[in-house]
């Protein structure tokens, strides 16, 4: 729901934990694969413990220019997707 919000929306975002620019780089708990699975629950493990998130999707807001970490959350969040949409012009 939350990419489909935003591609509703137009606004740009990199999809870069389930596989949209690197297959390797994509969380799949449900795998088959042994090791991919085991890699997933390590890479859910990480940002829980780092973001002190308890659901997914992660969402991070970061300044294109500075790379600054502007904001971030966990879960479909529409109404800070709609700011932040806003915010960009």
């Amino acid at each position: 729901m939350t990419t489909k919000l935003m591609d509703s929306l137009g606004m740009p975002y990199e999809n870069t934990y389930y596989g949209n620019l690197e297959e390797t780089n994509s969380i799949e708990l449900d795998s088959h694969n042994e090791v991919k699975r085991t890699w997933s629950e390590k890479k859910v493990e990480k940002l829980k413990a780092k973001y002190n998130i308890t659901s997914l999707p992660f969402i991070k807001i970061i300044d294109d220019e500075t790379e600054e970490e502007l904001e971030f959350w966990s879960g479909f969040r529409p109404e800070k997707i709609k700011k932040w949409n806003s915010e960009r012009g």
